[in-house]
């Protein structure tokens, strides 16, 4: 069974899958669900101003006391590989559709499915405010040079702590995950790309993505987190399961050359045969893509891979899908951590059920704007 929330102000209605949310319950929304809120607006735009304050603090070398330093215009790629999603492309071709026994049954007017809701979100492979053509870019020119590229390196291979150990992550056991070191953990290199290429980086994306030169400019974007990745064959951790970001932009530069391992690559939905046609790029060399577009890190088998992945926010552009989206999994996790047989807690599981279901409302209701 599933649930379906009505688009009129009368009812949701109860009956989710055993497979999905693991409850029997009816729920009530006083509210039309595809109202967008003032508040909803408000609160995603507090979350926002909470996290550019965060990398502002975190990444602060970009920043001067008087502004913004100098970007690096000469040393900032301005050509690009350009990557656009295929034309037979539709949905993500991940998906499975619902089997006959799970789809939902339709009832009232025109109501709210909340799960056809998310995997309808989950099928879009290009988010706002981006076009079918700006799937992915790569740099034509290396961004960061060779030597650079080593410093990194080195630095993260001689590291006190050594390379840090993952979680399963995006259904990748956590044996096979690439090893990671957070570039904040890291000394020169957390200088070397506060104050070397982030003036570089920045100009670089606006000047990927025509979408962007009209929305924003490279004063208002920020460094979100940032990362070193180590993929090692012999190690077993080679590969990192399809996921989004959820930022805006999502750079990855290639530390390493080629030559130096087999595989490998960043497998980004959308393309024909994604999965089989990974990008693949020369050391510092850059690959830009929108944050929110489904992407991995194709198994390497042989050789090592070195990886700095940096995340891109943008103070003037707020997300409110993802903040939405943020809410309902947090409610979400709430409900299923209550048992079900505990029955003095039934109405409790019911207002989180209740709130994630006005936040994947809210959330789906941003994606059609």
């Amino acid at each position: 069974e599933s649930f379906v929330i009505s688009s009129n102000k009368q009812s949701i209605a109860n009956r989710v899958s055993a497979k999905r949310l693991h409850v029997s319950t009816s729920v009530v929304v006083p509210e039309d669900v595809k109202t967008i809120k003032e508040t909803v607006i408000q609160t995603n735009a507090k979350m926002h101003e909470e996290y550019v304050r965060k990398s502002e603090e975190l990444f602060y070398g970009f920043y001067s006391p008087d502004g913004f330093t100098t970007f690096d215009l000469e040393r900032s790629p301005t050509t690009w590989s350009c990557y656009s999603v295929d034309d037979d492309t539709h949905h993500c071709q991940d998906n499975n559709t619902n089997s006959e026994e799970e789809k939902v049954v339709m009832t009232n007017n025109k109501p709210f499915d909340i799960w056809n809701a998310m995997m309808e979100m989950e099928k879009r492979i290009i988010p706002a405010p981006f076009t079918k053509d700006e799937l992915a870019r790569v740099s034509s020119t290396p961004i960061i040079s060779s030597e650079e590229c080593d410093e990194i390196v080195h630095e993260c291979e001689n590291h006190y702590w050594g390379w840090g150990s993952s979680e399963s992550r995006y259904g990748t056991p956590a044996d096979k995950v690439g090893s990671m070191i957070n570039l904040q953990d890291l000394s020169r290199s957390y200088s070397l790309v506060n104050f070397e290429l982030l003036p570089r980086l920045f100009p670089a994306i606006i000047s990927a993505f025509q979408s962007l030169k009209h929305t924003t400019v490279p004063e208002n974007l920020r460094l979100a987190g940032s990362r070193v990745v180590k993929y090692d064959a012999s190690q077993g951790r080679i590969e990192l399961g399809l996921h989004r970001d959820g930022k805006l932009i999502t750079a990855n530069i290639a530390l390493n050359h080629l030559n130096e391992y087999e595989g490998g690559g960043t497998l980004v939905q959308g393309l024909p045969n994604f999965r089989l046609n990974p990008i693949k790029m020369e050391k510092g060399h850059v690959l830009l893509h929108p944050g929110d577009v489904r992407h991995g890190g194709s198994p390497i088998t042989k050789g090592i891979r070195y990886v700095l992945v940096c995340f891109i926010l943008d103070k003037s552009i707020i997300p409110h899908e993802k903040y939405c989206q943020d809410r309902m999994c947090k409610d979400i996790e709430a409900f299923r951590s209550i048992p079900m047989e505990d029955d003095t807690r039934v109405e409790e599981r019911e207002a989180f059920l209740t709130s994630a279901c006005k936040h994947c409302a809210d959330a789906f209701a941003f994606a059609e704007l």
